[in-house]
């Protein structure tokens, strides 16, 4: 009878534990998601960006180091939004990984950059792998970022 009960039990529960699991739908939506980052980042809109990026982020990029949304913002990405002209950036072969319980991710991809900066023309692809958690409010936010790029290709 206790064997019987536990199953139907388990039965009844088996939609909601199938609902908490993290499917195809997700990655997905984390993929679209990650489009909505692209598009900011091409319009340079850093507000739009801080909704990407949980407030304690790690940013590794080539040998630095930035600590927290703050910090990248004004010690890295705002300063580089700012000088970059004719901007292209994008994400290709973004594969989307959920880890099992479906709060956590990780993104890995190719990037592509392109602009002038001064009197320098940034042509630049790389690596990046990012490290995804989903808040309370079922927002995604990147938790830690690490790029790595090709070597630069000579000035033109």
């Amino acid at each position: 009878m206790i064997r019987t009960l536990r199953a139907l039990a388990l039965i009844a529960l088996l939609p909601s534990l199938a609902f908490a699991q993290p499917g195809a739908g997700d990655a997905a939506a984390v993929e679209t998601w990650l489009k909505g980052y692209d598009a900011a980042f091409m319009a340079k809109d850093l507000d739009r960006l801080a909704t990407f990026y949980h407030p304690d982020v790690t940013i590794y990029e080539g040998t630095g180091i930035n600590h927290g949304w703050a910090d990248y913002r004004d010690r890295h990405l705002g300063p580089e939004l700012k000088a970059f002209e004719n901007l292209a950036f994008g994400h290709t072969e973004t594969k989307v990984t959920l880890m099992p319980g479906g709060n956590s991710a990780y993104a890995t991809s190719r990037y592509t950059i392109k602009a002038k900066m001064g009197d320098r023309e940034l042509d630049s692809e790389g690596l990046e792998t990012l490290v995804l958690v989903r808040m309370p409010d079922g927002l995604w936010k990147i938790r830690h970022s690490h790029t790595s790029s090709r070597a630069r290709r000579p000035a033109k």
